[in-house]
């Protein structure tokens, strides 16, 4: 993870270039930004170089398992390993320039795709997003913080909607959930609960969150008698996402960063304003979740669609809870699997899917559902409504 102090929220810019001779090799261009702190240049050319490579990877639908090392803004490596779906063979810097206190860097990587791709990252996964509660309440008082609560969902979900390929978020908050125990409880979440947020929302995935740490630590302006008191604030953050077809707990991690406060403690602010945002403590959290969406974004580049029946019409088609937004096209034919759920020899839930040799094609598309007629008559006999139904590629290795 990086620097979280450091970096500013990402000004993000990402387009594909060209195709070059060498198959499935492309050209991805990307832009970051860093924030110049004591003075230290050559500090934040290295966070925005090391972000923008990863951004470019992570737009081209690469899970990145080790970041660029980087030595005064020069590239030592120049083969990033990808997980499953690729290696970066040539990374150029297009442009550097710094303005005030801001260094931006722009790079283009030359990204090769390997045999075995994820065709899931074609389609955007729909993901619920809850409120973060506040775990200790007293710590928020100083500058009122209780409405982080929603606001920090909030703001992550705009963040995912505008920077964050294959993730289609919904903001799920309206309640306020104790999840404390949950998050307790290393790689589990209580079934009902991902179920109940999951078919209000109605979607596949759900992120939980919790707000950890909102305390001061020591004062940082040196005791100068003409300044006002400044403290370092703390933030930090408890992430975990769950499928709710499979009730599998996908990701989960723990992020913190820190800032001056420079508000009064007597005083109250306005989280949904810009003026905090902009503040330090406010960019902090920015760049915080700017990581939290990084690491998303990696995950959920190989997660399989998955769809929920929704309703069986006649003349053989169902209608299923995935649609235009999440990349579904008319004319798409998939080979469908079913969940099954058994149990282990501890009486715990181990949820399969078994592929079956039915396929379907997409008729119709709306913007979160579409209607797929089958095109194997025997399938209609052995579908029902919330059965959920994996969708792969026809053609796709199996």
């Amino acid at each position: 993870m990086l620097n979280n102090i450091a970096i500013i929220k990402i000004c993000l810019t990402l387009a594909f270039m060209l195709n070059i001779t060498t198959v499935n090799a492309q050209w991805y261009e990307a832009s970051g930004q860093a924030k110049v702190r004591n003075g230290d240049y050559k500090s934040a050319k290295n966070r925005a170089l090391q972000d923008a490579v990863k951004q470019a990877m992570l737009f081209s639908g690469a899970n990145v398992s080790s970041v660029q090392k980087i030595s005064q803004g020069l590239l030592v490596d120049d083969q990033l390993q990808v997980q499953a779906l690729g290696i970066v063979d040539k990374i150029e810097i297009v442009e550097e320039s710094q303005s005030g206190d801001m260094f931006t860097i722009t790079v283009r990587a030359d990204i090769f795709a390997e045999n075995e791709q994820c065709h899931a990252s074609e389609f955007s996964k729909k993901l619920a997003i809850t409120q973060f509660p506040i775990q200790h309440w007293a710590d928020a008082n100083i500058g009122n913080l209780y409405p982080l609560e929603k606001e920090i969902p909030r703001k992550f979900q705009t963040l995912l909607k505008n920077e964050a390929n294959g993730i289609y978020p919904v903001a799920w908050l309206d309640k306020k959930l104790n999840v404390n125990n949950d998050f307790e409880q290393q790689g589990q979440m209580r079934h009902e609960l991902i179920d109940a947020v999951a078919n209000s929302a109605n979607t596949q995935f759900v992120l939980f969150g919790r707000i950890t740490d909102l305390s001061f630590g020591d004062e940082t302006n040196n005791y100068k008698f003409w300044q006002d008191d400044q403290f370092e604030r703390y933030f930090a953050l408890d992430i975990l996402v769950a499928n709710a077809f499979t009730h599998e707990v996908l990701y989960q991690n723990k992020f913190d960063t820190s800032a001056n406060w420079n508000t009064p403690k007597n005083k109250q602010v306005s989280v949904t304003s810009q003026k905090f945002w902009d503040d330090s403590y406010g960019t902090a959290i920015e760049n915080l979740l700017a990581d939290v969406r990084n690491d998303l974004v990696a995950v959920f580049s190989c997660q399989q669609l998955q769809s929920k029946i929704m309703t069986i019409r006649d003349g053989g088609q169902i209608q299923l809870n995935i649609g235009r937004d999440q990349g579904v096209n008319i004319g798409q034919e998939y080979r469908v699997s079913y969940q099954s759920n058994d149990l282990d020899n501890n009486g715990n839930s181990l949820t399969n899917f078994i592929i079956s040799p039915y396929r379907v094609r997409i008729t119709q598309v709306y913007q979160n559902s579409a209607i797929a007629e089958s095109l194997d008559a025997a399938f209609m006999n052995n579908v029902q409504v919330n059965d959920v139904i994996e969708l792969k590629d026809w053609d796709n290795a199996w």
